[in-house]
């Protein structure tokens, strides 16, 4: 993100103010149309003070012993003063009813763009932002992008316009009067550039105080059994008090300053207006002016106030909203590590033959997660990972399907380097079983069918059979329509990992990873599970990560990892004749309370 101090420079302003603008997209032709039209409208407005102050001068000239004299000269002028109030009425509805519908659709546009490029994002990129600062980013950013866009082509745009038209055509008129305007101008860009260099570096610590309070609300809610079985309640409440008592202590000083703002430009406007009433009766008096140009800058003054009002009101309205446009485009211009090259190819089904070649990968790319790895999955066939936690074997696995990208070395399906697959084609030929089982707050069958979006109703049931899954589901009154909460929280662990289970299944990939697929199973579950698991392994490569031994006595290939490397390779029963480390694993996990070994 920009430094604090950056955007009190204007050109940062401008540079800003661009950037929102060419988000149009699409819409960008409608809206040159408007801004044409907002030009066209900011000149027709001009029309009323003149006509104001011809009618004045008519009246004043008219001859008392015959006042209907008057109408040849005055009818024209109201017919033209009625023409163009009728031109800016309708203008002014249709500027309004386009902007509205232009900014409303862009907004929902550039939501659906930053949601699916964060979505894009690799979790090593995601890592450093909680998910509620990320949803606190795209909706304060996505609403101060929708309030430029309508600001700009409703009232701003014809305000820069008028004040820009109003310098020739007041000097035009009477140079004299249009001084006070000028000098009214200039104080009014003195006072704002002076409050924009007090006030953006609070805004942005206020903005920064703001995010905060979206992670610590969001983090904390997500949490709540946590927060109640350990009584934090008031810690949690107290830690969001101090969080807003920064964030408003940053707020009061710049608010106050804005409140300073606002009453010096008041007292500009009446002095302003003493000051052309005041010069225009003394330049009435030599003959310098007339009654109707007196009128006329008295009008002018108020629309110059008005446009000044209102563009100061749109520079505040910025000032508040550019640190959350710098941390939304922040975001938005933040480029996936982890894409799909130009020459990106889509191998359909692939067969599943896996080989880690000399792999090595670390998080920090400092100390390795995962060293010289080496290995082949054949298509068919089960590799399993054991070893201690931090072992590094759920990295390695999430290499597979290109969470990361490891640094050295290389992993292949069907002799291809994944990087030259297309990433949807890869991930599409892969199921993974997490160990934590990710569930949507949405219904039973919308969560099956992330796996198969098409997947029938006999599919589901199918599935859920072979996960041992259909029979806790079809006990709930409304069977795959029942809504599971959020991350699944109206089911039992148990549950919410057959159900990932048998996500997978209906997926049908022909590579299946089990992250711990089973740790959340209880024994009578776990047994019919592994059957099941027995039967659907058959005819797919097979990656198992698991803690406990006995559900991987069928691997056809073991692989004990250490320190992110393999330190023994080979079948269940040689490892355990090897008297290695996996001896010890086994010895430890089946040995009873008296020392005695189960088989």
């Amino acid at each position: 993100m920009s430094s604090a101090g950056q955007p009190t420079d204007p050109i940062k302003f401008v540079a800003l103010y661009k950037r929102v603008l060419k988000m149009l997209g699409s819409d960008r032709k409608l809206g040159w149309t408007l801004a044409c039209a907002n030009v066209t409208l900011a000149m027709a407005m001009f029309a009323e003070p003149i006509l104001f102050g011809l009618v004045i001068d008519a009246l004043s000239r008219a001859p008392l012993d015959h006042p209907e004299q008057i109408w040849p000269v005055l009818a024209p002028l109201l017919f033209t003063w009625m023409g163009f109030g009728l031109f800016t009425i309708s203008c002014g509805a249709l500027i309004a009813l386009f902007a509205d519908r232009l900014s409303h659709r862009r907004r929902h546009i550039v939501l659906r763009d930053y949601f699916e490029h964060v979505l894009q994002l690799p979790l090593a990129q995601q890592s450093d932002k909680h998910s509620g600062r990320l949803m606190k980013i795209m909706l304060q950013g996505t609403d101060a992008l929708w309030w430029l866009w309508l600001s700009f082509f409703r009232d701003h745009l014809a305000a820069a316009v008028s004040l820009i038209v109003l310098v020739p055509v007041a000097l035009y008129i009477n140079w004299r009067l249009a001084l006070v305007l000028i000098v009214l101008c200039f104080v009014f860009v003195g006072l704002t550039h002076f409050i924009l260099r007090k006030t953006q570096a609070l805004q942005q610590q206020v903005e920064s105080h703001q995010s905060d309070l979206a992670e610590q609300a969001s983090d904390t809610l997500g949490n709540i059994a946590l927060v109640q079985s350990f009584a934090r309640i008031e810690h949690e409440v107290s830690s969001l008090k101090n969080i807003s008592q920064r964030a408003l202590g940053a707020q009061m000083p710049v608010l106050s300053w804005w409140a300073l703002v606002n009453v010096l430009t008041r007292s500009s406007t009446t002095l302003s207006i003493l000051c052309i009433v005041a010069l225009g009766a003394w330049l009435f008096t030599h003959g310098l002016t007339t009654v109707g140009a007196i009128v006329t800058f008295i009008a002018f003054s108020g629309m110059v106030i008005m446009r000044l009002e209102q563009i100061v009101g749109f520079i505040h309205r910025l000032a508040i909203d550019a640190p959350r446009l710098q941390e939304f485009f922040h975001v938005l211009d933040t480029e996936p590590s982890i894409h799909d090259s130009p020459q990106a190819l889509d191998p359909g089904r692939v067969r599943g033959a896996v080989a880690f070649e000399n792999v090595t990968f670390a998080y920090d790319k400092k100390h390795p997660a995962i060293q010289g790895l080496s290995f082949t999955l054949k298509p068919g066939t089960t590799v399993a990972l054991v070893g201690a936690s931090g072992a590094g074997k759920s990295t390695a696995l999430s290499l597979l399907y290109r969470a990361f990208d490891p640094q050295a070395g290389r992993i292949t399906v069907d002799g291809t380097d994944i990087r030259e697959l297309q990433l949807s084609a890869l991930r599409s030929n892969i199921g993974v079983v997490f160990q934590e089982a990710l569930l949507f707050n949405r219904s039973i069958a919308e969560n099956l069918r992330v796996g198969l979006p098409e997947a029938t109703d006999a599919q589901l049931r199918q599935a859920c059979a072979s996960a041992q899954a259909l029979d806790f589901i079809l006990q709930h009154p409304q069977g795959f329509d029942t809504k599971i909460g959020e991350r699944g929280r109206m089911l039992s662990g148990g549950e919410r990992q057959r159900l990932s289970i048998a996500r997978v299944l209906l997926k049908d990939p022909p590579i299946l990873i089990l992250d711990e697929a089973t740790s959340a199973l209880d024994s009578a579950t776990e047994t019919k599970l592994l059957q099941a698991l027995e039967a659907v392994t058959k005819d797919r490569s097979t990656l198992v990560i698991a803690h406990r031994l006995a559900t991987i006595r069928q691997a056809d290939t073991i692989l004990v990892m250490a320190h992110g490397q393999v330190v023994e390779t080979g079948s269940f029963d040689e490892l355990y004749a090897l008297g290695g480390r996996f001896t010890q694993l086994v010895k430890e996990q089946f040995t009873d309370a008296s020392g005695q070994f189960i088989s």
